[in-house]
């Protein structure tokens, strides 16, 4: 699953499938296996209700009386267990963590037996378990059952470690398309309904069902060995053309990286109006937001990277993830790691104007990988919410870290170590040891030592290189948080200079402390060859100005992570803001657009520190750093240029848009708005959003009417992104207004989080939206997806004002507890928030100064 999306130093709680506690009762019986579940299922898009039936094979190894499954908001009518002719009544009764204990009055002996349940229950509007999504009139029935959502749908033993076929039979009105994760197996109509029976799955996860049924057009994925289409909403098939292009291509390129076929009948994609993540790597049946795959014959360079990279996130999840599932949840990094990994290395091979090779994935986790209240990334998981706490890490650090270990062995070994995982664990399911175990075979090195100081423990180390050669590392952590200290297994690919000569070093840091006599009286240190270590550093300052002086021997990737690593020695207190802008400005005068994107977005995490003090400054300093580059891109594109320049140029135009409004901007962003309102497809959506967003905030006419009219009548998801990511105003009628619009029926479940979040990005003082918020909260509740209920926090509460901090405090104190995962979400902004608040008492009085100095 590809998701827009933290570790327990102490005892970490391996379950594996043949070791099991009945101390953990949040996991089934292990004496209870299921070998094969039949489902049926009578759905109507146009009826809230559904029912059905599904009978499960199973082996009861250890006599009994009590039979487990799953099920959640589901109303069971009964429950047998047959054998022979014989069938036994079952009373069931629900437990925690949803499970549901079905008793007999006798004995159950060890043999084979049929669990067969009949249930019924309602189509929720989430996104959630088996839901509805509306699309121009017309409703559809779709699917997401990862992590734990298919015991909302259907009674199963719905733990990924029980790989077994499932069979589906669905009916359904006869005008809808009825698809599932294997091709039609037969297909009977009588009386206006239609019963799909499909083919017999190869073994799978539950969390890998999936079915749709509505009024879907679809279009032929071409050149493919197995059949495959993309399905739409009515009307939408012909705006596939871009996907279906590039689908095999892609999927060709990891069959040959793994060695081995794509390992399953057909290979479906379906775009979902209304969805919470990104994309689902559902077997034969891969959903997506429809904004992914709902795109022009030729999107814009800039335009084809998202898509492109979740195909073929999703394709790899084929391998990793369905062919080998992780044991438990608590290795679902495993998924979702090779699955970003792979991602990205199919880019860069396949896309390299999309220049993936300059990606610093670690920066997308070092963040959250620093808060105090992080978890590790293989933690303790007993429900849906454990799972969801820290996921976007299990993608980011996951990715960071096999990238790493990729750059130490090689890759070709690596590839050849990952072959022989896949083959060896085809089918079944796998743990981290399993992995960690081929790696090892490729490795000069302690594999599981080094990957376990990362995976098993929070956070990561900032090392310090003294000026007599000493190398110590401690815990990275930003500046008056209280951490505890641990060490890691840390490489070293440590460039250097002395004598006026320079030179390369590897060594593995194991301990807190060390020596290298060479790197002693260094002219300057560079420790992160190519930018492949998941650590901050710190040199001396004489030995950082000695560094900027020969800027030109590192490479793009190091200039940026040079760069990174400033900004977090700057958060951590380890570095005066006076030498971080000495790196920034040196790097300004570098004309890679890699590097300006790098600049500029450093620039932006510098933000909580400007507010109305100092706004007026902000702008004069931003306007002259910017300025040339703004110059130099311009607003218009450019035939053939690359993606990173249109990132640059829409990065650079927002922040002078934001803060600058010169009547420059100002007239930019009308003519771009205007433009873009008669026609959707003559500007670039990244230069729509920060024009729209410009006039939200500065201009007097009318422009949430304006935009609330054209989301209405639009229903092109890009087009519905690109307002709701505009839609930040500064009129407080306006913010109420994209308040109560937010939750209205024009806006999805999935979209409004981000709409509530937009609409108050522009405000200091959030007094006026707590208001708001204790008013409809109860609203909002019964829209909101499960895991954006859960985070609410985390998305809409996290501040830099200490009164925010106190109207949040105060507002969730009743709240908080009631809702699954909602009290370690207000954990987890609040430190966030406090931090952010002590960084601004700490740096916000020098930052102001020095922007006021810079500007004279």
């Amino acid at each position: 699953m590809f998701k827009s999306i933290r570790l327990i130093t102490a005892l970490i709680l391996t379950i594996s499938v043949n070791a099991f506690s009945e101390e953990v009762n949040y996991r089934l019986t292990p004496f209870v296996k299921p070998s094969f579940q039949q489902i049926t299922l009578n759905i109507d898009p146009d009826s809230p209700d559904f029912s059905g039936e599904t009978t499960i094979h199973i082996d009861v190894t250890k006599e009994t009386d009590t039979i487990e499954f799953y099920q959640l908001d589901l109303y069971i009518k009964s429950a047998q267990l047959l054998t022979n002719d014989t069938a036994v009544p079952l009373e069931v009764t629900a437990h925690e963590y949803n499970i549901q204990k079905a008793k007999s009055q006798n004995a159950i002996k060890p043999n084979r037996y049929k669990l067969h349940i009949k249930f019924s229950g309602k189509v929720n509007s989430t996104s959630d378990g088996m839901y509805l999504s509306k699309f121009e009139d017309r409703n559809y029935i779709f699917t997401q059952f990862e992590d734990m959502h298919a015991r909302r749908a259907f009674p199963s033993f719905d733990e990924p470690h029980f790989k077994i076929p499932y069979q589906m039979t669905i009916n359904a009105p006869e005008h809808h398309t009825v698809l599932s994760n294997t091709l039609v197996k037969s297909h009977k109509v009588n009386n206006g309904w239609q019963s799909v029976t499909f083919n017999k799955t190869k073994p799978m996860p539950t969390y890998l069902v999936a079915y749709a049924v509505g009024e879907f057009d679809s279009k032929e994925i071409p050149n493919l060995k197995v059949p495959g289409k993309i399905y739409t909403p009515k009307g939408q098939a012909h705006r596939t053309s871009f996907p279906a292009q590039h689908t095999a291509k892609i999927l060709h390129h990891l069959e040959s990286y793994f060695g081995q076929p794509y390992p399953y009948e057909k290979l479906d994609f379906v775009a979902v109006p209304n969805f919470t993540h990104g994309a689902m790597e559902n077997v034969g049946l891969v959903t997506y937001r429809s904004s992914l795959l709902l795109l022009d014959d030729n999107p814009r360079t800039a335009e084809q990277r998202t898509p492109l990279m979740v195909i073929a996130h999703e394709l790899a999840h084929m391998w990793y993830g369905n062919l080998v599932t992780m044991a438990w949840w608590d290795d679902l990094w495993l998924n979702e790691a090779f699955a970003s990994w792979m991602a990205s290395k199919v880019m860069m091979d396949l896309y390299p104007e999309q220049q993936f090779k300059m990606n610093l994935v670690q920066e997308r986790a070092f963040g959250a990988d620093a808060s105090p209240t992080v978890k590790p990334v293989k933690k303790v998981v007993r429900d849906q919410t454990d799972v969801m706490d820290g996921l976007g890490l299990n993608y980011s650090k996951g990715e960071s870290v096999l990238q790493l270990i990729e750059s130490l062995v090689g890759e070709k070994p690596f590839q050849q170590a990952i072959q022989t995982y896949m083959k060896k664990h085809a089918w079944g399911n796998a743990a981290a040891d399993d992995l960690w175990d081929v790696l090892s075979s490729a490795a000069d090195f302690d594999v599981p030592a080094m990957m376990k100081t990362y995976l098993e423990q929070p956070s990561y180390p900032l090392v310090a290189f003294a000026n007599n050669g000493d190398i110590s590392q401690t815990r990275y952590h930003l500046q008056g948080a209280t951490v505890k200290e641990q060490t890691w297994v840390v490489p070293l690919a440590i460039t250097y200079k002395k004598n006026n000569k320079i030179a390369r070093k590897n060594i593995f840091l194991t301990e807190q402390k060390t020596n290298i006599s060479e790197l002693a009286e260094a002219d300057w240190i560079f420790p992160n060859e190519n930018a492949m270590g998941y650590m901050r550093w710190k040199t001396s300052p004489e030995q950082l100005k000695g560094l900027l002086e020969d800027i030109s021997v590192l490479n793009v990737r190091e200039r940026k992570t040079l760069l990174y690593n400033a900004e977090a020695l700057y958060s951590a207190g380890e570095m005066p803001l006076t030498q971080m802008m000495a790196v920034l400005d040196v790097l300004l005068d570098d004309t890679d657009p890699i590097i300006g994107n790098a600049v500029v977005y450093t620039l932006k995490k510098l933000i909580y520190l400007v507010d109305q003090s100092n706004e007026p400054l902000f702008a004069k300093y931003i306007t002259r750093k910017l300025t040339p580059w703004f110059t130099r891109l311009g607003t218009q594109e450019k035939q053939d240029e690359s993606g990173t320049v249109s990132r640059l140029r829409a990065s650079v135009y927002g922040v002078l848009a934001r803060y600058s409004n010169t009547e420059e901007i100002q007239t930019i962003s009308l003519n771009l708005a205007n433009k873009y309102l008669k026609d959707t497809q003559s500007v670039p959506k990244n230069m729509a959003t920060q024009a729209l967003s410009n006039l939200a905030m500065y201009n007097k006419d009318n422009w949430f009417n304006k935009m609330q009219t054209m989301y209405i009548e639009n229903s092109d998801a890009s087009v519905r992104s690109t307002l709701r990511g505009a839609m930040k105003f500064k009129d407080k009628q306006d913010i109420a207004n994209t308040l109560n619009f937010a939750l209205s029926e024009h806006v999805g479940p999935a979209n409004t989080i981000s709409m509530v979040r937009n609409a108050v990005a522009t405000q200091d003082d959030l007094s006026m939206f707590y208001t708001w918020l204790d008013k409809h909260f109860d609203t909002l509740l019964k829209k909101l997806p499960a895991y954006h209920l859960a985070r609410m926090p985390e998305y809409l509460s996290m501040s830099c004002h200490n009164k925010n901090i106190d109207l949040a405090t105060k507002f969730y104190a009743n709240r908080k507890d009631k809702h699954e995962g909602m009290s370690r979400s207000f954990d987890v902004a609040l430190n966030k928030a406090n931090q952010c608040v002590s960084l601004k008492s700490n740096n916000q009085k020098s930052f102001t100064q020095y922007i006021q100095t810079a500007v004279k």
